[in-house]
């Protein structure tokens, strides 16, 4: 019983103080960056635009952490702006797959000690 406790308090010390992590990428996300977010963003955001003139289309995609992130589709002018919103590391993933975190990772691990 007393390696169950320890272990629960370990897990909960070290996922505790953990910093959000996202891809960081502006116009062409063929190579994003991971970036260690500051403590007030609590949101990876990923905004992309995209317009159409005649028969030319642009897109650009911007991958960020965000304080604030509101997701959905809005309209502005000629060009529609896409914005996804996620809050575990590295969610905003380059091909579009969302990563699980730490803890979801281990949490069968800390399910097998606590409930063996």
């Amino acid at each position: 019983m007393d390696l169950q406790i320890s272990v629960f308090l370990l897990f909960v010390l070290f996922t505790a103080g953990h910093s959000l992590k996202c891809y960081e990428c502006t116009v062409s996300c063929a190579n994003p960056s991971e970036t260690t977010c500051s403590s007030s963003s609590k949101h990876c955001m990923t905004t992309i635009t995209q317009t159409q003139t005649g028969p030319l289309s642009m897109s650009a995609t911007v991958k960020t952490c965000a304080p604030l992130c509101v997701p959905g589709t809005q309209q502005i002018g000629d060009a529609t702006v896409t914005s996804h919103c996620c809050d575990t590391d590295l969610c905003n993933a380059a091909d579009g797959m969302y990563k699980g975190s730490f803890l979801l990772l281990l949490s069968p691990l800390l399910f097998y000690f606590l409930f063996q």
